[in-house]
Order: C-alpha cells, then sequence, then structure tokens
C-alpha cells in the first residue's frame, strides 16, 4: 500500500537538504519533514538558519569554515512510502546494485533496472545524473533490506514508488557509503524515526553530469530538459518564508555564524555538491581563471555532523573577497586556508 502520500521526494531534496531540524508547515513529522527544498517552483516548508555547521573543504580534511545552515524552503516536500517498519529483509538477500550507475538494465543485477539520466521519472520531468539502479516498489518491504521505497511523482500526481539505498548520514564509511559514487550524497529524510531514515540521493551540480541534451536543474538537482533559470551561485539572495521562492537558479541558503549562532549572517544562491566531491559546483583549481566559464564554486560548506559522502553545499570560490559576488551582507571574506587542497580561496561570513 502507499502510505498518506504528501509529497514528491524528488520535488525537495535541494539546498538544504540535510536539515535535520525539520522544516515548519509540514503535514505531518513523517519523511518529508526532514528535509528542506531549495527555493523553487511552489516549494513547501520553510528551513530555519542552522546551527553549528561544518565548513568542508572538497578533495581533502576539511576546514573549519562558516556553519551550515538548515536552509531554503524548496520545490516542495519528501514523498516517502510507508513501509513494515522493522521487518525482515526478503529471501532474496540486499540488492547490491541498489544505487549503482547504469545507462541500461543490463548494468543492473538482482532484479533492478536502470533509472537513466535521459529518463523523465523523478518529479515527472527528470532523471539522475549517470542513472541510478533501482525497481518500482508499493512500500519499504519491496527495497529490504538496504533500501526504502520513495514517491518519485510529481506533486499531485498518482504516486509512483522506486527503492532507494539507505546510508548513514554523518557515519563512517566516507564515500563509499553510496558505492563510491561522487553523484550520490548521503541525507536525512526522516529525522523522527529510530534509526533516522538516510538515503543515497543522486545529484548533478553543473551541467556536465547530465548526458548530451540535457541540463543540470539546480533546483532538483537532476538532469532535465528545461531547467529553472534564475541567479547564479554566490549572488545574494532572499526568500518567500512562505512558499520558499526565491531568485536562484538553485536555492537560497542561509548560513549562520562561524561560532554556530542559529542567527543567518548571509543567505545566497548555493545548490547541492557530494562533500568530499571537488569535480562539482563548476569548480576549477589553482592556475585557472574565475574569470571566465560562468560562476565557480567549491563543495565548501556542509551541515553539522557531515562526512565525506554525505550532501553539502556550493560556495563560490574566490581569490579575494571583492570577487565575492553577494556584497550585500555584511562580513564577507575569502577564506584561503584550503588554497592548497582547492586552488583557491571561498566566500563565507
Amino acid at each position: 500500500m502507499w502510505c498518506k502520500v504528501r509529497q514528491s521526494v524528488f520535488a525537495i531534496v535541494a539546498v538544504a537538504a540535510v536539515a535535520q531540524a525539520g522544516c515548519s508547515g509540514s503535514e505531518s513529522p513523517g519523511r518529508d519533514a526532514a528535509v528542506s527544498g531549495a527555493a523553487g517552483k511552489g516549494g513547501q516548508g520553510t528551513g530555519t538558519a542552522g546551527a553549528t555547521g561544518v565548513g568542508e573543504t572538497t578533495g581533502g580534511a576539511g576546514t573549519t569554515g562558516v556553519a551550515g545552515a538548515t536552509g531554503a524552503a524548496g520545490r516542495g516536500g519528501a514523498g516517502a512510502m510507508t513501509g513494515a517498519a522493522g521487518m525482515a529483509g526478503t529471501s532474496g538477500g540486499t540488492l547490491a546494485d541498489l544505487g549503482k550507475a547504469c545507462s541500461a538494465a543490463t548494468d543492473c543485477t538482482g532484479g533492478l533496472t536502470c533509472m537513466r539520466a535521459t529518463d523523465s521519472i523523478l518529479d515527472g520531468t527528470s532523471g539522475p545524473a549517470h542513472g541510478y539502479c533501482t525497481k518500482t516498489c508499493a512500500e519499504d518491504v519491496d527495497c529490504m533490506p538496504g533500501g526504502a521505497c520513495l514517491n518519485t511523482a510529481a506533486i499531485g500526481a498518482t504516486p509512483v514508488g522506486y527503492c532507494f539505498k539507505t546510508c548513514t548520514f554523518g557515519g563512517a564509511g566516507g564515500t563509499a557509503k553510496c558505492h563510491g559514487r561522487l553523484d550520490l550524497g548521503c541525507v536525512t529524510i526522516d529525522d523522527t524515526a529510530s534509526p533516522t531514515l538516510d538515503i543515497c540521493y543522486p545529484i548533478c551540480s553543473q551541467d556536465s553530469d547530465c548526458p548530451t541534451g540535457r541540463k543540470c536543474d539546480l533546483g532538483s538537482s537532476q538532469c532535465t530538459d528545461t531547467p529553472r533559470t534564475g541567479d547564479p551561485l554566490g549572488t545574494h539572495c532572499t526568500r518567500d518564508p512562505d512558499g520558499g521562492a526565491s531568485s536562484c537558479a538553485g536555492g537560497c541558503l542561509p548560513i549562520g555564524g562561524a561560532a554556530g549562532g542559529t542567527t543567518a549572517v548571509a543567505s545566497f544562491c548555493s545548490m547541492l555538491c557530494v562533500v568530499g566531491n571537488l569535480q562539482s559546483c563548476n569548480w576549477v583549481g589553482a592556475g585557472m581563471s574565475l574569470a571566465s566559464g560562468g560562476v565557480h564554486g567549491v563543495c565548501a560548506l556542509a551541515a553539522a555532523g557531515t562526512m565525506p559522502g554525505d550532501i553539502g553545499y556550493c560556495t563560490q570560490e574566490c581569490d579575494t573577497a571583492s570577487e565575492c559576488r553577494n556584497q550585500t551582507d555584511p562580513g564577507v571574506t575569502c577564506d584561503v586556508s584550503a588554497m592548497s587542497a582547492v586552488g583557491h580561496g571561498f566566500c563565507g561570513w
């Protein structure tokens, strides 16, 4: 049976995907309550300025950066399928390929098929970067052990369940927690469960993550034909606290102070990335110009407790604070403490 489906899971998990405190305004504290989404197309739920975050630098051990936030409200809330909580796995054992990259069904074993980057399954419009081995489902037990059944349909559409690999947000294992893929990030979508429900969420953070003819929608972090347009990474932004709308192509991310305060000291356009993946956020390394090829960034911000392999947030690369697009929020800095790993500094407050 389907659960009481609130909203589609793939309409939501964008810039504030690792919001552990949940979003206000959710219909229920179930699997949609733990995730704030990107500012976007009629999103539901509002995020709050976050508690202490961890500034991670991709490509190496994280530095102590600016605090992460529980972030922007977004393009919907998560809709999950109910499962038989605590039921034993099926006799077939684990779905070993669940969450692996694929381009065709033959790439997936154990009765799984391939949700391709060229498909229009997620939110009815998009596909996951580099594909995702999965299968249709009606409840969690169809995906057990090792998976959960989530609604991938657009808000208001007939629910369509697919299995997604589970993981442990903040846990050990690094990027290997999601098959070692740097286009999958572990994210909590239900912080009321015990243990919390964490899944390997497929993301793109730049057009090069998607196949020819498709673009990365920075609001949903999925590959689509017609991505949302708006202000680029690093631009100062505000959002509607009820609907989550902002001017950003991705989402509007508020961040707390470096000392861990809960009051937002800045808000800027951002998008999702995987902590530990330097090849994201349109990053360029040492000796490469920041003045051409669009706005360049690095996966350098994250919420409290984040570890490599978990969802993080992009912030703009810089060599001096004057290059940061957000000059509206006072106190902008260009953090060069991780220059040896990143090749440039990154904007912070």
